[in-house]
């Protein structure tokens, strides 16, 4: 439940859109492929990879592959879809494992929803490397990017 408090936060934080699309849903599952731009600070690897999204009940199992960022973490926690109740924002989101394993140290990449859910438009990335804030909130992602999140 904390994490989903905190993946909304930063994925509406990262991204600013909406969308009036009143067609019938289609679906997160498939094959995203990442594309990955500068970073304000370090860098990522890789900076081209597939994300895939595969149905499971009513939710998604997610398979990413480990990122490292130069900034000492790797990102290896098995990612996450986030998709919000209004249909506006989603993404994927990982968290690093020990021996940091901190609750605030993740990398985001999210996006507004277009109408097919196969592009994430205005895309971006942000990372944060900070030690669980008191209250258990994370600050904003300091390092961002942007990024091209298509199917």
């Amino acid at each position: 439940m904390r994490r989903s408090l905190i993946t909304g936060a930063v994925l509406a934080g990262l991204v600013v859109g909406c969308s009036s699309s009143t067609a019938p849903k289609p679906t997160l599952a498939g094959t995203w492929h990442v594309s990955l731009g500068a970073l304000t600070s370090g860098t990522i690897a890789p900076t081209s990879f597939d994300v895939t999204v595969a149905q499971s009940g009513n939710s998604y199992t997610v398979t990413m592959p480990t990122l490292t960022w130069s900034g000492g973490l790797v990102f290896d926690s098995g990612a996450n879809v986030e998709a919000f109740s209004d249909t506006t924002f989603a993404g994927f989101i990982a968290f690093t494992h020990a021996p940091h394993a901190h609750l605030c140290e993740f990398v985001a990449i999210a996006g507004v929803k277009n109408a097919g859910l196969d592009t994430l438009t205005a895309a971006a990335i942000g990372v944060e490397s900070a030690d669980t804030i008191p209250g258990s909130y994370c600050p904003i992602p300091t390092v961002t990017g942007s990024a091209t999140v298509h199917k």
